[in-house]
């Protein structure tokens, strides 16, 4: 069992090294684009975009995780319903979310053109690429499924560099639309790439209710899942000014990439857990100890990296985001807690308990608020890393407890 998931986990671990090699480009392109006060303001409206773009699937896609181990078609089935509610709520959230994201911006937000390409991008584009990958998943297809949601990623950097060539005005907008274009045509080379491996009809059919149930509870953990890790940058622009938000997301964005190894065993690990809910064995008990202590383990060494590391950063994202150095050390040790956390979560999911995720979560979610409030005015940006720490630690208290009795009462029947 060991055996297979590190086979599994180095060849996911590889694309998400990839993607995470990626992001670092995009993120350091963007940031020497664009300056702290310009890239705080994006990153503000394109978090919430991030976070929004969850519901347009409506959880379809761990519905296909849940059932393909019992049923051959039962992904091409999902698909039938996921697509079509896809569009739809993209389009409503696509409503909601311009609006808000102007108003968020506060004194200087974002123009309506950027924030349509946000939109497009992350509640149309993205969702569509996430349910492929979902299906590639389900498949057991879980390195290609990382390469499809690579692709659109990858795209972004030739989308940046065109961008240094032109005004400093125009630069954000031209990007926003070109970032629009790569997520566009990432979207459809993944879907040449599911359709050679899976079986997807396109005649549409209404989900019925415990599809509608399950969906629903499967997009509403995840929607909390992420909002630790997007909330606080949303939330940092009118916390601590645009300046700082933008030093704290690009620092933070640093921090959350070199977690990924542990978001690559996750998905490894995932059809495996799926499979021990639906028939609970000792081999199944054993793979959660070893994904707690691989977890944990990496956060670890992550801890150590981004501590050493951390001065060397202004070097990358030049003179201007020299304030990354100081405040990498309060945001390092977050490392240990979030990937204790994204792990637990994870298993709970597995294990057929999305609710008992949902539930820390929003907990840990209103924890993260209340500190951000209390300690962003008081300490600025060290307040919010604080704050993060105070609701990472809190959340993986609460959901390792919950896999603990989860787990206990198997072993007592």
């Amino acid at each position: 069992m060991k055996g297979k998931l590190a086979r599994s986990s180095l060849q996911t671990s590889v694309l998400l090294g990839l993607r995470v090699s990626t992001q670092a480009v995009v993120l350091v392109l963007l940031t020497r684009l664009l300056g702290p006060q310009m890239y705080g303001g994006f990153a503000s409206a394109s978090s919430l975009a991030v976070v929004l773009g969850i519901l347009p699937n409506l959880g379809s896609g761990y519905v296909m995780m849940a059932r393909a181990p019992r049923s051959s078609i039962a992904v091409d089935e999902v698909w039938r319903y996921a697509w079509p509610l896809t569009v739809l709520l993209g389009l409503l959230l696509l409503t909601a979310y311009l609006p808000t994201a102007y108003l968020i911006g506060g004194a200087s937000p974002l123009s309506w053109p950027v924030l349509c390409c946000l939109g497009i991008t992350e509640l149309l584009a993205t969702p569509f690429t996430m349910l492929l990958s979902f299906a590639l998943q389900a498949h057991q297809r879980v390195p290609m499924s990382q390469f499809v949601q690579w692709l659109p990623l990858s795209l972004r950097v030739f989308a940046v560099l065109p961008c240094f060539a032109i005004a400093e005005s125009a630069r954000l907008p031209t990007y926003a639309l070109l970032q629009m274009f790569a997520a566009l045509i990432g979207l459809g080379i993944g879907f040449v790439i599911t359709k050679r491996m899976v079986i997807l009809h396109w005649r549409p059919r209404w989900p019925d209710k415990q599809e509608l149930g399950q969906g629903t509870s499967y997009a509403a953990m995840h929607l909390v899942a992420v909002n630790p890790s997007e909330l606080d940058k949303v939330l940092a622009v009118r916390l601590v000014g645009e300046h700082d938000a933008g030093i704290y997301a690009a620092t933070a964005r640093v921090m959350g990439a070199l977690v990924m190894p542990v978001i690559a065993m996750l998905l490894a690990a995932q059809p495996r857990l799926f499979r021990h809910a639906h028939e609970p064995t000792d081999q199944g008990h054993r793979l959660i100890r070893v994904i707690a202590l691989l977890a944990f383990g990496w956060g670890l060494l992550c801890w150590l990296l981004l501590s050493l590391c951390g001065p060397l950063l202004p070097l990358l994202f030049g003179s201007r985001f020299a304030a990354m150095a100081p405040l990498m050390p309060w945001l390092a040790v977050i490392a240990v807690p979030l990937s204790l956390r994204l792990a637990g979560g994870t298993v709970l999911v597995a294990l057929g308990r999305p609710l008992e995720r949902l539930g820390f979560e929003l907990s840990g979610i209103a924890v993260l608020v209340a500190a951000m409030l209390l300690l962003g005015p008081m300490l600025g940006i060290r307040g919010l890393s604080l704050a993060l720490l105070i609701s990472e630690s809190s959340m993986t208290v609460i959901g390792w407890w919950l896999v603990w009795q989860r787990t206990r009462q198997w072993v007592d029947r």
